[in-house]
């Protein structure tokens, strides 16, 4: 059963996106929220598989809600629920921990595939943001690497109906390949990475992994060298990317 918690200011958006819910076997909406503090309350009493988080409320945005709401039920799969298409939330979602970001003109069987990605901890991204991010990525590789030699890459991305992969490439004349290709990140840092991705600071991951807030630092620095990326952004987007 995956147990979904429904945060909207909008009761007759909770109601319509409850009704899609519930038709759907195997899925329960344990609770609903119209603002970040509720969801933080919510979230910590029922503890729910996935949380289907609207950005703008009156109280907090999504993202600040999905930090708290992540800080009270850390198992949890947040996906924001927005009418916004705008490739930069999208960027502040997953670097506050989200796992999924889906627009409000979404069909409801998407929805509720959307819901199963999150619950099996895949990312869901619409096709139409995904070749934004595609976009923004390859220009982003070419300035940091120089342009550097062919990089052919690909990202996977969900659908409704299947998995879709889109390739990346982009080609100059330059030879030193080793120098623009994203090295391997030590389990160490794979561990780090994973927690970026929920949202966690390097004073958080310092306390749950036991080590020093400086020594934190340093594997950041070193993940973000390895993969070529100026931020935990980046790093989390370019580790979506398969070889």
């Amino acid at each position: 059963m995956v147990n979904v918690l429904i945060v909207d200011d909008h009761s007759l958006m909770r109601r319509a996106v409850r009704e899609v819910i519930e038709k759907e076997p195997g899925m329960c909406v344990v609770a609903e929220a119209c603002n970040g503090h509720e969801a933080e309350v919510q979230a910590a009493e029922t503890q729910p598989d996935v949380v289907l988080m609207d950005v703008d409320m009156p109280d907090c945005t999504g993202f600040e809600a999905t930090e708290r709401v992540l800080a009270c039920s850390p198992h949890s799969r947040v996906v924001i629920f927005t009418s916004s298409h705008q490739e930069q939330l999208l960027f502040q979602a997953i670097q506050k921990g989200a796992m999924g970001y889906i627009t409000k003109d979404i069909e409801p069987d998407a929805l509720i595939h959307a819901i199963h990605c999150a619950a099996r901890n895949d990312l869901c991204i619409p096709g139409a943001l995904a070749t934004q991010i595609l976009t923004y990525l390859r220009s982003s590789w070419k300035m940091h690497a120089g342009y550097g030699s062919m990089l052919s890459s690909s990202i996977s991305y969900r659908t409704p109906r299947r998995t879709a992969h889109v390739t990346v490439s982009g080609e100059s004349s330059l030879s030193d390949t080793t120098s623009t290709m994203p090295r391997p990140l030590t389990e160490r840092e794979k561990q780090i990475l994973d927690l970026m991705r929920k949202g966690r600071k390097n004073r958080e991951i310092a306390l749950e992994l036991s080590i020093a807030e400086s020594t934190v630092h340093k594997h950041v620095q070193n993940i973000f060298e390895k993969l070529h990326a100026r931020n935990r952004t980046e790093a989390i987007y370019l580790t979506s990317v398969e070889s």
